[in-house]
């Protein structure tokens, strides 16, 4: 039985691009995680905010900021082994996708928060009480 295989016009989408998309999708992930962790952190010391993350939450909750960033560290780097070992699979690519997806729909929402965030009498009393705490 001869096997019909459909090749991608694009030199971008072919099979034996993979692995190249699929190393630049975690370089923007990790990219994402890092803007991530850092607007939790920010929103943490300077707002009153409340993470959704039930495990971040209770680190936070811990004031244990090391802590958080091993956490994130080890479950980005933790999915980057899983997307990187099945990269020549086009299931993995499409979760690679659909994270960075997520990273970017959570940037997008760290946007329209920090911008909330800053209304005027926001910050400056968050500010205040971390400097008086220090």
């Amino acid at each position: 039985m001869s096997r019909i295989v459909m090749r991608s016009p694009l030199p971008l989408f072919r099979p034996e691009t993979r692995s190249r998309r699929i190393a630049v999708l975690l370089g923007v992930l990790w990219l994402l995680a890092f803007a991530d962790l850092f607007f939790t952190v920010w929103a943490h010391q300077f707002t009153r905010f409340e993470e959704l993350n039930p495990i971040a939450r209770r680190i936070l909750h811990t004031n244990s900021l090391l802590a958080l960033v091993i956490y994130k560290v080890v479950l980005t780097g933790i999915a980057t082994l899983i997307f990187w070992s099945f990269r020549k699979h086009r299931i993995a690519e499409l979760g690679t996708w659909l994270v960075v997806i997520a990273y970017l729909a959570l940037t997008l929402r760290w946007s329209d928060y920090t911008q909330n965030a800053l209304e005027p009498g926001m910050i400056g009393v968050s500010v205040f009480r971390f400097l008086m705490a220090g």
